[in-house]
């Protein structure tokens, strides 16, 4: 089924290029595709011997443009300059004449190992200083792009190629200094000298062809071949690009650093060519083939890990395009193209389901050739990209206005799990289409959901016959590898009631099903998307009710942890029975939804399954121990577990039995569950009456030594000390914590993580008496904590030094820490939860005002400013 291209030989005398005829099935298409001669090996030695470096390049046409740029602000303001201007930048002249010499051989030389990168770092300093270069670049390789798509190292050119013409250029050197004094830029001269004749031959004529036409042509040429590029090891990804580039947004890495930094050495604003999205097309050089791998450990990792390698969570930003691509025209086109391209990979030509449109004469079609390309490892991934890319086109508008979790407010964190919202489409769009034809879903068919009362009892027998080939498709779908991630996609797209019915149709309201899932290495991802992406609280009690009795037998908890109840004949049991069939993800992102949008009543039956789900897995070691002639006490597997011997069983850590400081060093690695850390930053985020348990237990379990060793990991410090001192509960977790962790402080306030938890834990303090408390001990170590700038923020912070000055200069910068602390809250619109009720307040939103309210507003403001000054004034002039 897969196509390769097997294009034919050409001649080296050849001046046309050669043409294959694509064959597939029994029907000869038309459709061709031209080949590039082999490179010519003096060219290959040419490229091979350039001095290129883009850092060098950039550096150059920094300074370039800065004198430009400080020329401008001076012949504005009518002042003398006397620099001599700088010269252009060598590395971007020498750019632009390589590019030129080897115009009518780019598409063979991005066909060969060694130039194909240096064809790439030529496009990337030429794109990002000239527009004119990306018109050469695109026209030099017209007709070869579906070879170059299909090519090892060409498809390689061909990505970096289409994402570095539609980016903005850093600074467009054509044209620059053409608008001081009337004069001809160097810029405009050096393009006419490289490429004048180039842009003028083209199209044969005399006029020059913009970008967006060439780009369009480009795309266009792939279009027909986008069946077959689907399903090609090196296609699929030039088909992703040109998706990305026809959708006007590209997939950034969820977790990233904002851009705009400066970078420290050169103090120069940091770009997205030097550290974005477009940094990423920047490849490195080839690896040594004789060089063998180095062998990976073999790791413990559980069934929880799908591979070796981290999944990247990624979100859709739009494009930084040049202006010559923001135009009505081009997005008009672009949709069009958009819209053709998606049916032709989605296999819909000659289908009879129209697209947004429910017509009672058409017939679903049975699964075929389209549902295995979701299981497909090149095609796959496409299709996920593709219904991410339509839902974001279809809610593009409301978007970011309100986010899909609108039960959360919750950024993203890499630490504790919490995944960035999606966007949503709504019905009848393109989106919707795409997931009907993926899951052969009947339109017609209207399926009950949780509204119709009456039918209630009914769905669960009945749902299923109605869509007579969805529920497999999601059966089969949910326990392949890609097609799992497809799968996921749509859950977190869907709208609300597609949703519910999801659910209803996959079976995952069946606790006998919902156990199948779980059990499998794959599908337990499915299970915690539908998890974290629970819409309503009806839905989230019907999956508690299923999940309870799943997690009290304790056949998904660990049954025995590597540092959980240790004792001396451990050494001689089997080691394959530790950690054996872990499924904390699902108690992670159970304790998640339960705490983000369910109610009180699902996370006391949540947590109490879990308690007795512990007591079980205790009740078969007990078991097996009595055997051996040990005595131990009953548990209770109705009652559970205490709260005590359930926290270290879900963090995987054992309490020390004494606090041993001289063996701890920052450099100790603290091993911890991550899944048991951020279900238990959830717990911590529970109504008071079951938090309370949790929160006393934590603190009086765990000595010292091992709070400062969880106060100083990463993970740990961010999933547990975080929500104890930053959750509904900080005021009471920070009473407990301090006479814990005192004599050790100053330690913590020295050390890179642990600086964070003392901060934190001097804000958390309710009273005066203990923040003084603090700052008197913290004080007491000067000269530790100004060795580092981490222990001098402490002392910022904790204002330390003014302690040292009296009780009124410590008093009076510490009310002035509150006022800037309690203005950020108002500008931020966060309100303190309460912990006293048995639910917290909801943070309030501020209304928008109309106009006339903040002119007045702003009125008094300055009126009670006015006043207050001249109080001031008055008394300053009496004292």
């Amino acid at each position: 089924q897969d196509h390769l291209f097997l294009p034919l030989l050409a001649d080296d005398g050849a001046s046309q290029p050669n043409f294959t005829i694509i064959t597939m099935g029994d029907e000869n298409t038309t459709e061709e595709y031209g080949r590039p001669r082999r490179p010519n090996p003096e060219t290959v030695s040419y490229l091979r011997g350039l001095p290129l470096e883009e850092t060098l390049a950039a550096e150059q046409a920094r300074t370039y443009i800065q004198y430009f740029q400080a020329e401008k602000k001076g012949y504005d303001k009518s002042k003398e300059h006397n620099d001599d201007p700088p010269e252009y930048p060598a590395l971007v002249s020498a750019t632009h004449a390589a590019l030129s010499s080897i115009y009518k051989e780019l598409a063979s030389l991005s066909c060969e190992e060694n130039s194909s990168t240096q064809i790439e770092t030529l496009v990337r300093i030429a794109c990002r200083y000239s527009n004119a270069a990306k018109r050469v670049v695109l026209a030099g390789m017209s007709g070869y792009w579906v070879f170059l798509s299909s090519h090892r190292f060409g498809s390689h050119v061909a990505q970096t190629v289409l994402r570095c013409v539609v980016a903005s250029c850093e600074a467009d050197l054509d044209v620059l200094g053409c608008d001081i004094e009337g004069g001809e830029g160097e810029g405009k001269m050096i393009i006419e000298e490289s490429y004048g004749s180039h842009l003028q031959s083209v199209n044969g004529g005399d006029e020059v062809p913009s970008l967006n036409s060439l780009l369009l042509q480009t795309l266009e040429e792939l279009k027909p071949f986008a069946a077959d590029l689907a399903v090609h090891v090196c296609g699929t990804h030039v088909l992703r690009t040109a998706l990305c580039i026809l959708a006007g947004v590209e997939f950034v890495d969820a977790y990233a650093p904002a851009s705009g930094a400066k970078n420290t050495q050169t103090n120069a604003i940091v770009t997205e060519w030097d550290n974005g999205p477009l940094a990423l097309t920047r490849r490195g050089k080839f690896k040594d083939k004789r060089k063998k791998k180095k062998k990976k450990p073999a790791g413990g990792g559980g069934d929880d890990v799908r591979g070796s390698s981290r999944q990247e969570v990624t979100v859709m930003k739009p494009f930084n395009m040049t202006s010559d691509l923001r135009s009505e025209e081009f997005r008009n086109e672009s949709n069009s193209l958009l819209r053709d391209m998606v049916d032709i990979i989605s296999l819909a030509e000659g289908q009879q389901l129209q697209r947004g449109i429910k017509n009672k004469t058409n017939k679903v079609q049975p699964p075929g050739e389209l549902q295995q390309r979701s299981c497909h490892p090149s095609s796959g991934p496409l299709l996920v990209q593709m219904l991410r890319l339509l839902s974001y086109r279809n809610n593009d508008s409301n978007f970011g206005k309100k986010g899909p979790f609108s039960g959360t407010d919750a950024l993203a964190d890499r630490k504790l799990g919490i995944l960035p919202p999606e966007p949503r489409y709504s019905s009848g769009s393109e989106a919707e289409t795409l997931v009907y034809r993926l899951l052969c879903w009947d339109p017609n068919i209207t399926v009950g959901n949780d509204d119709d009362e009456s039918r209630e009892a009914e769905l669960n027998d009945n749902d299923a016959a109605k869509q007579p080939y969805a529920s497999d498709i999601i059966y089969g779908l949910s326990g392949e590898p890609r097609g799992s991630i497809l799968l996921e996609t749509i859950l977190h797209c869907c709208p609300d009631s597609f949703h519910d019915i999801l659910c209803k149709i996959g079976g995952f309201y069946d606790e006998a099903t919902m156990k199948e899932y779980v059990s499998h290495g794959v599908s337990n991802f499915v299970v915690q998307t539908l998890l974290v992406s629970a819409r309503d609280k009806n839905q989230i009690s019907k999956l508690v009710k299923c999940l309870c009795g799943i997690v009290e037998d304790g056949s998904i908890l660990n049954a025995k942890h590597r540092n959980v109840d240790k004792t001396a004949n451990d050494d001689d049991e089997d080691p394959s029975s530790h950690g054996k069939n872990q499924r904390m993800g699902i108690i992670w992102r159970a304790l998640e939804m339960c705490a983000s949008k369910g109610s009180a009543q699902d996370q006391e039956q949540l947590i109490h399954a879990l308690m007795r789900g512990y007591a079980s897995t205790a009740a078969s070691r007990d078991s097996n121990d009595d055997k051996e002639g040990s005595r131990r006490k009953k548990r209770s597997k109705a009652k559970g577990l205490s709260v005590e011997d359930c926290i270290p069983l879900l963090l995987g850590l054992t309490p020390s039995k004494t606090d041993d400081l001289q063996e701890y060093s920052s450099a100790d690695r603290l091993t911890i569950d991550a899944a048991g850390a951020r279900a238990l930053y959830h717990i911590f985020h529970f109504t008071q009456r079951l938090r309370s348990e949790w929160v006393n237990g934590f603190v009086k379990l765990y000595c010292q030594s091992d709070l400062v060793k969880i106060a100083n990991d990463g993970l740990a410090s961010r999933c547990i000390m975080d929500a104890l001192l930053e959750g509904p509960a900080k005021s009471t977790s920070s009473r407990l914590l301090l006479p814990k962790l005192s004599g050790r402080l100053s330690f913590l306030a020295a050390e890179r993580v642990g600086h964070h938890v003392v901060l934190k834990l001097f804000k958390a303090l309710p009273s005066i008496e203990d923040q003084a408390t603090m700052s008197a001990e913290l004080s007491q170590s000067l000269n530790r904590l100004g060795s580092n700038a981490m222990g001098r923020t402490v002392m910022t912070s904790c204002v330390v030094k003014e302690y040292l000055e009296g009780e009124a200069t410590w008093k009076e910068a510490l009310s002035k820490m509150k006022e800037k602390d309690n203005w950020l809250k108002e500008i931020m619109g966060e309100d303190e939860e309460a912990e006293d009720g048995g639910k917290g307040k909801k943070r309030k939103r501020k209304k928008v005002k109309s106009k006339d309210e903040m002119k007045h507003e702003d009125i008094q403001s300055k009126k009670k400013t006015k006043k207050k000054m001249e109080v001031e004034q008055c008394h300053n002039f009496l004292t």
